[in-house]
């Protein structure tokens, strides 16, 4: 799910991404997001901090903070380190400042989902996401380097 109050900018990253295989839902504000986490089930969640309704950090503690269920990546136009850190310590994935590059998203966004996938398939919450499921191999080792990478820098 993208969550975007710039409808210019979700659509733009909608294309992008469905592109790259990604399927995505648009919602423009942080309320509407809230409701449709209650309904739906999200793998990543890439939302603004500033939006109408509830703030991408309220959207952030809606998620839960379970990267093996949902990951959640926070991206905004005013940031600072101060702003990342505080993020990341609510339980965002990520943070990303605005301006960004689309391949840069891209990138971030499939990290991501390799890492979730490592995580499923540690905790065994899927028989396709086995460690051991032939489909897997490649994925396993990419996502396992994106976690010895983050266990290195502390995450």
């Amino acid at each position: 799910m993208i969550v975007e109050d710039d409808t210019a900018l979700a659509a733009l990253l909608e294309e992008y991404l469905s592109a790259s295989n990604y399927d995505i839902q648009v919602v423009n504000d942080g309320s509407s997001a809230i409701e449709l986490l209650d309904r739906q089930h999200f793998d990543v969640v890439l939302s603004d901090i500033m939006l109408p309704g509830a703030s991408g950090i309220e959207v952030l503690k809606k998620a839960g903070g379970d990267f093996a269920r949902i990951i959640v990546v926070l991206m905004t136009g005013y940031s600072g380190i101060e702003d990342a850190l505080s993020a990341v310590k609510q339980g965002a994935y990520d943070f990303v400042s605005k301006p960004f590059q689309l391949p840069e998203m891209r990138v971030r966004l499939d990290n991501a989902a390799a890492y979730q996938r490592l995580l499923r398939q540690t905790q065994g919450t899927s028989p396709s996401d086995r460690s051991d499921h032939p489909d897997n191999k490649a994925e396993q080792a990419k996502a396992v380097k994106i976690y010895s990478s983050l266990q290195a820098s502390g995450r």
